[in-house]
Order: structure tokens, then sequence, then C-alpha cells
């Protein structure tokens, strides 16, 4: 490998310390010892780089040496490279400059597979299915995710030009799009499921607050008479979203989280308010275990006032507060700083002390659920004391008990739908969806024309599912298979059919309408979704229960 001597390496060492110092003065030690081990680490890197045997990688030294140090805090705290935070940045600000499509790249061709609604894309009739082979007369076969964003991504008011295939029609056409400002919803689904309200929140970013509200006052003009907020999914994000969307659900002047750490600027309260708060029709709330983060703090604190019923899987327990400390170089420092808690004094967080990186992030759930179940209180424990392997007990404000220990516990455990593995499978390379496009462009005169008549009407029989595997057999897609040695036999698709016409069915109608219309299909066959919606009157008999004060058992 091609080695690059870089000079700067120890100056930037020393810039990325020194300015957390600088930034934080008060989160490390000031003393005359801590600033000799700086200068020690400084002269270790100018000899390695003067007199080890081989020509050094600046970068990747830099890179080790930061995630050394981080490595041994917790899982969480991290060094974001300049680009990387670019990326993350816009992620959680919820929107970009661009044409407006979500896209795969299926057999090396860029295929839409939704064109945003207002955006550049959907105003010039893109739709799910299209195909763009061309960008700016150039060919776009084999491009790969990153170039596609290099190409069709850039200043707003600035045009691109591509041409475009769509299936079952013998030319192509070329369209000039004109840049514009493209909101990522955070929404993935919103929808009415027999009189109750259903929104699919997939991320807290800096719009999730504001298109919760809109959806929620277009579900209340409809007569929404309860209310389904799903979070399954959701790795967290914003905390400011967090509290403000939890502060719609609640009245004003309670506690919805706290922090504390050990800088005392770290610690910190936050309350609801009158704002947008809305009617108190029955709520559940629906977390699996990567209900994360932002998430858990919006699940505890409807728990803990007893204003949603919990429904679903113990939540995945990452409640670290991250200050962010930027560099020149437009790189940051994401730097846990405190805890998160609940009103009634859980700590989110799961347990972790210097443990094992890889068990952290691949857990046995199944051993933590039954521990979680089978443990009894440790009375004595501190509230969020996370070295206890105990569930510590706790109330809501309605005296009802729930605990802690890490994570959001349901109070109602709900497993998800059991899918045949091939189903999956075949769902997630797209297949469904490749055979959707085609499939559509040759019947779409026969297919309902709105979502609510194809739920009712449109069934994936027989015919339909010998055309689909008998696509399966075409070579190109065998050929895909037969790589992934994913199995094709008679026994198991006999096992995976049922689940095969359920993702089909999403599929098309995710072809016709967009892809949020395939994932309103897919909740018809949701369990966690249709107990839901079965236990409307327990999250109901939440509401008659009389408040008091969330807190620790015996407080």
């Amino acid at each position: 490998m091609h080695r690059i001597r870089k000079p700067f390496l120890i100056g930037s060492l020393l810039v990325l310390v020194t300015v957390a110092v600088a930034a934080a003065p008060r989160l490390v030690s000031s003393t005359q010892a801590f600033y000799n081990r700086i200068e020690v680490l400084g002269r270790m890197f100018e000899i390695i780089e003067m007199h080890y045997v081989e020509d050094v990688d600046a970068d990747a030294m830099f890179r080790y040496a930061v995630d050394g140090v981080l490595e041994n805090l917790d899982p969480h705290s991290r060094y974001y490279t300049a680009e990387e935070y670019r990326d993350l940045s816009e992620r959680y600000r919820g929107d970009y400059f661009g044409i407006g499509i979500q896209f795969e790249i299926f057999d090396d061709v860029l295929t839409v597979l939704d064109a945003l609604e207002g955006g550049p894309s959907a105003k010039l009739g893109l739709r799910p299915g299209d195909q763009i082979v061309k960008i700016n007369g150039e060919s776009a076969i084999g491009f790969d995710n990153d170039e596609v964003f290099k190409r069709l991504r850039g200043p707003k008011g600035t045009t691109v030009n591509v041409t475009v295939r769509r299936p079952a029609l013998d030319d192509e056409w070329e369209v000039t799009i004109t840049r514009d400002q493209v909101e990522v919803s955070p929404i993935s689904a919103a929808t009415m499921l027999d009189g109750v309200g259903y929104v699919w929140l997939n991320t807290f970013s800096q719009k999730g607050a504001d298109q919760l509200e809109e959806h929620l006052r277009e579900l209340e003009a409809e007569g929404m008479r309860a209310f389904i907020l799903d979070l399954r999914g959701n790795r967290g994000g914003l905390m400011s979203q967090a509290v403000r969307i939890t502060d719609k659900f609640v009245s004003g002047g309670k506690r919805i989280v706290y922090t504390k750490g050990r800088n005392p600027n770290a610690s910190g309260e936050n309350y609801s308010t009158e704002r947008d708060t809305h009617k108190r029709w029955p709520m559940i709330v629906l977390v699996d275990h990567n209900s994360a983060s932002a998430s858990e703090i919006v699940a505890g604190a409807l728990q803990d006032w007893d204003r949603a019923l919990i429904v679903g899987q113990l939540t995945w327990g990452k409640a670290l507060v991250q200050n962010q400390f930027p560099f020149s170089d437009g790189s940051a420092l994401f730097l846990t700083i405190a805890r998160y808690y609940t009103p009634s004094g859980r700590l989110i967080q799961r347990p972790y002390e210097g443990g094992d990186d890889d068990e952290y992030n691949n857990p046995d759930w199944e051993a933590i659920e039954s521990a979680a179940n089978d443990a009894e209180s440790e009375p004595n424990a501190e509230p969020g004391d996370s070295t206890n392997n105990e569930r510590p007990l706790f109330h809501t404000a309605g005296g009802r008990p729930v605990r802690g220990g890490g994570g959001i516990a349901p109070d109602i455990e709900v497993k998800p739908t059991k899918v045949a593995a091939l189903a999956i499978w075949l769902f997630n390379r797209r297949l469904g969806f490749q055979f959707a496009t085609k499939y559509v462009a040759e019947n779409a005169a026969a297919l309902p024309v709105d979502l609510d008549a194809y739920q009712d009407r449109f069934e994936v029989g027989d015919e339909l599912l010998a055309q689909f595997e008998q696509f399966l057999h075409t070579p190109a897609v065998k050929e895909l298979i037969d790589r992934a040695q994913a199995p094709l036999d008679e026994e198991t698709l006999s096992k995976a059919r049922d689940d095969i016409r359920m993702y089909l069915k999403a599929d098309i109608a995710a072809n016709l309408w967009g892809q949020e219309a395939g994932r309103i299909v897919l909740l018809e066959y949701d369990a966690q979704v249709q107990r839901a919606l079965d236990l409307v009157p327990e999250a109901a008999a939440l509401l008659d229960v009389r408040p008091q004060v969330a807190g620790r058992d015996g407080s």
C-alpha cells in the first residue's frame, strides 16, 4: 500500500486535544500531569514519524489514536470526519438540494423507488419504476450510489438533464430538472385504521415535530378516535424534537426528561407546556428493540404520565447526552456529557461498563427480556444505577409499576410478525418491486384507481404468484439468487408463498402510489399494529387514572 508522510500529523492530533480542552475546560483535568501526558503523546507521534521502519499513513494513525481514546469511554462517544459530519447534519436537518427521488440500483440501472411529493421530479411526472439511464448525456448504467448523489445533487436553482426510460414504453425521453430543496420526511406512513389514527415516525429530525403536527390535525379532521404513534426502528435524533413531540400529548408543567452529568452544566430538566397540546384521545406507542434514544425519551415520558400504553418489545436502552465539539477542519467530536432519565427517575441507558462492543451492539434480546421479566426489585438501589443488574421498580403518576434498569419495557409485550426468511430476502433485495414495475406497466388500466379500493379488492392470486416465480427464474435474477445462495426449492417456496403474496401486494401498491402506500398495505399483516388496534380500550382506561407524581417505588 502506498503511504504518504504528512508532517502535520502531530499538529492535527494536538489541535484535536487542545481544542477539546479549550471548548470544555471543566470536563478534563487541568493539572500539570494532564498536560505532561499531552506532551508525551505528541512526542511519541513525532518519534514514530521520524524513526519508524516504514512510512506511516498519517490519517490512519490519527484516526486510530482518536478511536483508541474514545473506545474505552462508552459505545456512543465518537469522532466524525468532515464528510461524516456533513452527512449526519444533513440527515438531522431533514432536507437537501437535489431532484427529489428515492432510488435503488437494479442490475446496474438507476431505478426510481419514489418521486417525493412536491419535489422537482414529481412535478415533472417521474414516478416509481422509472429508470434514469443517462445524466447530462452520459450513460448512468453502472453508477453506484455515491456517483448518483454526486451527479444529481447540487446547488439550488441549478439544472441537470436526465434521460428517462419507463418499462413497457418503446422510447426514452429527456427532461431537465431544476434542483431545489428536498425535504426528507421523518414520517414513513400516516393513515387512518378503522377510525384510529396511525403515524410511523422514522427519525427525530428538525422537521419531526412540525410534520407530526400536520398529520395529527389531518387525522383529527377525519374523526380520529384514538392514536397510534409507531416508533419501531426509530434510532433517535434530536432531543429537542423528542421534547416537542411529547409536549403535544401531556398538559403543561410536567417533567418530560432530565439529565445528570459530572459537570453541573450538563444537568437539566425539560417540562411540558400548553403549546400544541392535543385532545386526550386514547394513545398507544409502538416500540421494538431498535427504538432508541429520543424514541425512549418519548415512550418513557408518556408511560410515566399514564398518557399512552406502550406496546411491543423492550427498547434499545440508549440514553447518553452528547455534546458536539466542532473543529476548524469541519470534523467534530460527539462526547457523552450526561445521561437521560424519565420523569419517574428511570435511567434509560442499558448497562455498559467498558463491556464488549460486539456484545453491546448485538445483544441477546431473548436473555435480556427474560431477565427483565423475572427480576425482583432491589429496594435500596439508587434510581438509574447502571451497575445494578436487577430491574429496580418505579411507579407511574397513576401508581402503575414500571421497571427501570435500561430501555423502556412495554406495558404489553407483543412479538413482531413472523415472516419467512426467503420472503424477507426477496423483499429487501427489491425483487418484488422490480417485478411490480413491469406488472404495473402492463396492467395499469385494470388496477384499482385509489389505495382504499386496492386494499379492499386486490389480491395476489395463484396466477400472479406463478408469474413472479417465473420472474425469479429469469437468467439475470436467477444468477443474483444463486450468488446469494438463496434457496428456491419447492419446500422453501411453499413455506414462504403467503408472505411473498403479502410483499407483492405492497410492492405493487408502492409502484402505483409510492413507498408510503406500500408500507400502509403491510400494516394489515403487521401483528403488532393489529394488536395495538385491539388494545385501544386499555389505552382509554389510562385516561381515567388519577395523576399523582411519577416516581421511584417508596418515594
